[in-house]
């Protein structure tokens, strides 16, 4: 089972898309391919709330989100809610991509839990950190269920093995919000403010790779904080707690491109990081591709954890 819900749907440019389904285009997409080959032409209309009796009557102040082409109700909002339609949140893209602060280009676009959340990854180029190639990521996310606004989450992908670095910086944010803008002029204002925050996050990612490859800590120590274990758990916790720690620990005695940083905090973090990026779990869920595609956009609350340790730790 793939695991995308049955109205969601992605494009990608160049490759298949993460999921292995949906349309692959070559070259370069622009927003309005990407719009149209990824399903997301649809808009979200906003209906009145009813109680559910014999005297139904509109519930003050809520309305509905609803997505018009299949009718399914994406959230249930404040009156005061302003819907960004899928192609308000690629129009930003497009300042995104034209900007020519940095060379960018659109890859993937899609949308997750039959349409409540909406998103596009627009890469940049490609970067070297410890001597590894990675690649960064503008990933725009927009939820129609009222859980967030238009959002931009940054990350990278470590090409040789495949990871996430979504590392948490006090000295550039990984997270920005931006908002609802219809003016062009402040939509491109707040592109290029968009721009200069990514690349210095990214810039700062370096730094902080070297920072981490510089110091010491005990894989050990790591993961018995990470992944704890103790009398008050279930025989099945405790197992599965150290299954995970035997794995991480077997990932950076074995994998090629930790060698160099077996024992070194860098290391440490990466293997954490290839476990978590691309371990299958024990059981596929109909909605386990959805909510690892939201956890990559977002950042995994373990491996902002494991950074945590490690820094506390490394020496």
């Amino acid at each position: 089972m793939h695991g995308i819900m049955e109205n969601d749907y992605m494009v990608s440019s160049g490759e298949v898309p993460w999921h292995g389904l949906g349309a692959v285009l070559d070259g370069v997409l622009t927003s309005e391919e990407a719009i149209k080959e990824a399903h997301l032409t649809w808009t979200v209309e906003q209906t009145p709330v009813y109680t559910a009796n014999n005297w139904a009557k509109a519930i003050p102040g809520y309305v509905a989100n609803v997505r018009s082409d299949t009718r399914e109700v994406l959230g249930i909002v404040s009156e005061r809610y302003h819907v960004a339609q899928n192609k308000d949140v690629f129009a930003f893209a497009d300042d995104l991509i034209g900007n020519g602060e940095i060379p960018c280009t659109y890859e993937t676009a899609g949308s997750l839990f039959n349409g409540r959340r909406v998103f596009m990854l627009v890469n940049m180029p490609k970067g070297r950190i410890m001597e590894d190639e990675y690649v960064p990521y503008l990933a725009l996310s927009n939820a129609h269920d009222g859980t967030s606004a238009l959002q931009i989450f940054l990350t990278g992908i470590r090409i040789v093995c495949n990871n996430t670095l979504t590392a948490a910086l006090k000295t550039a944010k990984r997270k920005i919000s931006i908002r609802h803008l219809s003016c062009m002029n402040q939509r491109k204002d707040e592109a290029i403010r968009t721009m200069g925050a990514a690349s210095k996050y990214f810039h700062d990612l370096e730094k902080f790779a070297s920072e981490l490859a510089g110091k010491k800590v005990i894989i050990d120590k790591v993961l018995n904080l990470l992944f704890p274990v103790s009398s008050y758990m279930s025989s099945r916790q405790v197992q599965t707690n150290n299954e995970v720690k035997e794995t991480i620990k077997s990932l950076i005695n074995q994998k090629d491109d930790l060698q160099n940083h077996k024992k070194n905090a860098w290391g440490v973090y990466n293997a954490i990081a290839d476990y978590r990026s691309n371990a299958e779990p024990r059981r596929k869920t109909s909605t386990f591709a959805d909510r690892k595609m939201a956890t990559f956009l977002d950042g995994d609350v373990i491996l902002a954890n494991a950074q945590n340790i490690i820094m506390e730790l490394a020496a």
